[in-house]
């Protein structure tokens, strides 16, 4: 490892306080967009034309689009690592932002769904935001100022489904969502553009990918393989989860009686706020334990708790038992997230920062698309509390995969 020059680390770090901001509050926005549409995905599929089992179709839709993430995402890692990690908030932002204010002129089905998944290309805003401050954070500060990143787009994802909500009951079509989101998109970038900063000095030698070599590198970093796991699980159970627990949510008030569109769009955006709020609210204590404790223990903590947590959605009976079960399973659980990117970026090797940051991007993406893929499968068959009680098994699996390896490693964190 070369050493750094001196001062170079004040110098790098200048603008952590604003970086962590700024970014936060472009988080929030994007969040509040792609939120304020994201749990209507079901309704926009079944005003297209879509009948049957809806969340097949769900499940195909997100695993490919965060499948095509999964793939790209370790090479904007390396782009990031040569050409600066805001370069990669700014594609981001303005890709996935105009991509999305094409998708409600999508003539039919299949053009949306072409666009939607070409949005894939372009994912990746909150982990290029939380990589831009990662690398520009002095080591005391990281944990509360990931958890601020955090909690911004948590706090976003808590606005946007009432936004939501609300402007569905003034828009003609679902699909019109997104041209609320598209708006709150492209403004995020804006904000990232004037305030994020930078001071990065471009390598000397020319770009190449290596993914391979970079890969082989990565995996015997101290915890890396079950920390990219912990990203995945938690994608998996909680985010990944959203447009399923619409359906959850649709299935439920059918077995009440037959709904009307103003009870629909209430209880899909209160169910989707339960967890957004719980996470938000909570966030920013998850962040100051792990300054104080360290994020290892904060890490075994959180995924105890989220583990357990999960489990009491698997027994709701009506959507306002839903709304308080995946209110407390937000609180427990939101802290995995950020414990464990503040672990992966101590450990990191110096100048690829990006990239092991971008492959636990790459495995959250994963999550995301293979969370609703696998529920869109088993659940005309099993039922969607199957998925649930999968959900609580991952996260308590992962809980002994961790600890052992902690066991293994301590006193590297």
């Amino acid at each position: 490892m070369i050493a750094a020059a001196p001062g170079a680390d004040s110098e790098a770090h200048a603008y952590w306080r604003q970086n962590a901001t700024a970014l936060a509050a472009a988080g929030f926005l994007l969040s509040a967009g792609f939120s304020a549409s994201g749990p209507f995905l079901p309704l926009v599929a079944r005003e297209m034309g879509v009948a049957g089992h809806v969340e097949t179709w769900v499940g195909f839709v997100l695993g490919g689009y965060f499948g095509l993430s999964f793939f790209l995402t370790p090479v904007w890692g390396v782009v990031a690592d040569h050409y600066g990690r805001k370069a990669m908030v700014l594609r981001t932002s303005f890709g996935m932002g105009v991509l999305t204010l094409l998708m409600p002129v999508a003539p039919n089905l299949a053009s949306f769904t072409v666009l939607y998944l070409l949005m894939g290309t372009t994912n990746g805003f909150i982990p290029s935001c939380q990589a831009l401050v990662a690398t520009t954070t002095p080591a005391r500060r990281l944990g509360s100022s990931l958890a601020l990143v955090h909690a911004g787009a948590l706090l976003g994802g808590t606005i946007g489904p009432a936004l939501g909500a609300y402007a569905a009951g003034l828009l003609p079509r679902y699909r019109d969502l997104f041209y609320l989101n598209a708006g709150l998109v492209l403004v995020a970038g804006l904000l990232a553009l004037l305030f994020a900063r930078e001071r990065y000095g471009r390598p000397g030698t020319p770009f190449r990918l290596h993914l391979l070599r970079d890969l082989r590198i990565i995996v015997r970093i101290p915890n890396a393989v079950v920390l990219f796991l912990v990203m995945f699980a938690t994608s998996v159970t909680f985010f990944g989860s959203g447009p399923i627990v619409t359906v959850y949510v649709l299935e439920l008030l059918n077995a009440a009686g037959s709904p009307g569109a103003a009870d629909v769009n209430f209880w899909v955006g209160a169910v989707s706020v339960a967890f957004t709020a719980a996470s938000a609210f909570c966030v920013p204590a998850w962040g100051k334990l792990a300054d104080r404790l360290g994020p290892p223990r904060v890490l075994t903590l959180s995924l105890l708790l989220g583990g357990l947590a999960t489990l009491p959605v698997v027994f709701v009976e009506s959507v306002s038992q839903l709304a308080a079960a995946r209110f407390l399973a937000g609180a427990f659980a939101v802290g995995m997230g950020p414990a464990a990117l503040a672990i992966l970026k101590a450990r990191s090797p110096r100048g690829m920062e990006g990239r092991v940051l971008s492959y636990s991007a790459a495995f959250s993406a994963l999550g995301m698309g293979l969370g609703p893929f696998v529920a869109g499968q088993i659940g005309p068959w099993l039922g969607l509390r199957a998925f649930f009680v999968l959900n609580s098994a991952l996260l308590l699996g992962l809980l002994v995969a961790w600890w052992r390896s902690w066991e293994r490693s301590r006193g590297l964190a």
